[in-house]
């Protein structure tokens, strides 16, 4: 990965690059100027000096030329290196032939022919020669100004000065090197004020990104300084404005989820969302307790991982091959099997793309609980007044042959059997309202009274008093007179009755029948045990239900009714309470109330 670099890094060194490279092109034109400038000037004093030459040599050059006088040459000779020594300056007379008549510093007779020299070649073409070039003669670097000496029309020699360009180049140098210190100090003068404006510029933005961290790591109430620069102002307060709207969406969607959430948590049925894929996009607390798991381990999670249901996967896998709801009730087979409503619903994003599907449960077992409950109830009590009333009908049929025959005492024998049934169903009934009263009045707000629990027993005990004479049944109470209970007194006594009558019922002539009550630390616990005939370990499970008998004929023949049981649970579960019930066959029952105190 490339390492990235600051800003200042980025603008700072383009400002130097741009001082630097500007100030090279500055100073290689001025020292290119500079060096045109002193080699022009000194080619105008060069040639103007040539010129002088040329006049002074116009008059002697004729002569030496035709006479080729050797004395004459000398005087040549002389008189160039007269005027050189005055004039600091090179001369040269060259002949058209190349040779070299006078020169001012060299010896005549050592010198070459200057034959092919530029200068001189242009002067032969009667025009100003001119060349910049390196003396062999001198050792230097030197200005060749070549002039023609015209005679009759024709160039007769060639006047040739030179002065040495080592003196330009030393100033040239001497000129590159100030330029040079100059240009040192202004790039350093100008990298510091380049870092100051790249720092001026750069800092601004160093704090915005700063607040821009601050406001991706979700502290939105920070605020950015605005800075002077009104681009980045405006960017500043964009970002400010930016950050105080987002704050105030995330406040708003948290709001809203929190809201979900405890909607999604409160709800009393399970919701899961799953992906197309099958896998657990949320679930809430409802539906993780039907699968047994907790919430936090469901999440992102397939749902047959958790879910093994052959129902609830072809559910599934329907719900997911169609985008119209699917209803259906599955069971989830456990101790207690559970029967459920699921229905489901597509799910679609933002861009109406199908990305999976919801599924809420209903949890339906007490609703078919109590559906199965109702129609055992409409069979049973169907069953239970069918039986009287069959009876019913037969022996007043049975009288009104009698009665034709005038057999009287046969008569009243049936009478007794027609009242018997009568009440049997009277039994009932009040049975079956008083069990409906108890439906009614569970989950309403009723004040339970302080109750003294002697009192209450014993009166329960003296509604049975009948019974329990006809049987010579001894039943004992052991209750402190001081102990109280906070109960309903009317459906106590109703509950302890229903378990006295039964105990009676049940017991042979002469047994006793022991009721004690005790305080515990958190309950009141009721005892009611006897020495009958007791029940079998299979039944104990079954005998709170509704018209559930041990023994139907023997019941029958007792008077019950088969609701007595069912109406004591109900009462104690109306006082937030339980009742069990511990019996051997042939040895007794001891069933227990415990209410809270």
């Amino acid at each position: 990965m490339i390492k990235k670099k600051k800003m200042i890094w980025h603008i700072f060194p383009s400002f130097l690059i741009i001082i630097v490279l500007s100030l090279l092109s500055v100073t290689s034109y001025s020292t290119s100027y500079f060096k045109e400038f002193f080699l022009k000037n000194s080619e105008k004093e060069l040639t103007t000096k040539t010129e002088l030459i040329q006049i002074n040599f116009a008059d002697i050059l004729p002569e030496a030329m035709i006479d080729a006088d050797q004395d004459q040459i000398l005087h040549i000779d002389e008189l160039c290196k007269d005027i050189g020594e005055k004039t600091g300056t090179r001369v040269t007379i060259i002949f058209p032939s190349g040779v070299v008549v006078g020169d001012s510093f060299g010896d005549i007779e050592m010198m070459e022919n200057h034959m092919k020299r530029p200068e001189i070649m242009e002067a032969l073409q009667r025009k100003k020669g001119v060349s910049i070039r390196y003396s062999s003669t001198l050792d230097k670097n030197m200005m060749y100004i070549a002039l023609p000496v015209m005679n009759d029309g024709r160039v007769i020699a060639v006047v040739r000065t030179a002065v040495s360009v080592s003196a330009i180049d030393s100033k040239i140098k001497s000129v590159r090197n100030n330029i040079f210190i100059a240009l040192a100090f202004t790039i350093l003068a100008a990298a510091i004020a380049s870092l100051y404006v790249t720092r001026r510029i750069t800092l601004p933005v160093e704090q915005m990104k700063t607040g821009a961290t601050k406001f991706a790591k979700g502290n939105l109430n920070e605020r950015l300084a605005v800075p002077d620069v009104e681009e980045l102002s405006e960017l500043a307060i964009t970002m400010n404005r930016m950050a105080e709207n987002l704050d105030e969406k995330i406040k708003d969607f948290e709001n809203r989820s929190m809201e979900l959430e405890a909607v999604h948590a409160s709800m009393q049925e399970g919701v899961i969302a799953i992906d197309k894929d099958e896998k657990i996009i949320t679930i809430n607390s409802a539906a993780a307790k039907i699968f047994d798991f907790p919430v936090s381990k469901l999440k992102a999670r397939y749902i047959l991982e958790v879910a093994r249901n052959f129902g609830l996967q072809k559910f599934i896998q329907r719900a997911l091959a169609t985008h119209e709801p699917v209803e259906e009730d599955i069971v989830i087979t456990r101790d207690e099997d559970l029967t459920l409503n699921i229905h489901s619903t597509a799910l679609y994003d933002s861009e109406e793309r199908r990305i999976g599907t919801l599924i809420i449960f209903h949890n339906i077992t007490r609703i078919r609980r109590l559906e199965r409950m109702h129609k055992d109830f409409a069979a049973n009590v169907s069953h239970e007044l069918k039986t009287p009333l069959t009876a019913i009908k037969g022996f007043i049929e049975t009288l009104q042959e009698m009665l034709v025959n005038n057999d009287t005492q046969q008569s009243e024998q049936f009478l007794k059997i027609i009242e018997k049934n009568v009440n049997r169903m009277i039994e009932l009934i009040n049975d079956l309202l008083a069990l409906s009263r108890l439906e009614r009045l569970q989950g309403t707000d009723i004040q339970f009274e302080n109750q003294p629990m002697a009192t209450l027993i014993q009166g329960a005990v003296n509604i049975c008093h009948a019974r329990i004479n006809a049987k010579n049944i001894t039943v004992s109470i052991d209750c402190p007179e001081d102990l109280n209970g906070r109960v309903d007194p009317i459906l106590m006594e109703q509950a302890i009755i229903n378990l006295v009558d039964n105990a009676v019922k049940y017991n042979p002539e002469g047994s006793q029948i022991a009721i004690a009550v005790t305080r515990q630390d958190n309950s009141l616990d009721i005892e009611i045990k006897d020495n009958g005939i007791g029940i079998d370990k299979e039944h104990l499970p079954k005998i709170f239900n509704r018209f559930y008998r041990i023994d139907r004929g023997r019941s029958r023949n007792e008077g019950g009714t088969g609701l007595g049981l069912a109406i004591v649970k109900h009462i104690i579960q109306y006082h937030n309470g339980k009742i069990d019930v511990e019996s051997i066959k042939g040895s007794g029952s001891c069933f227990k109330i415990s209410v809270p105190v």
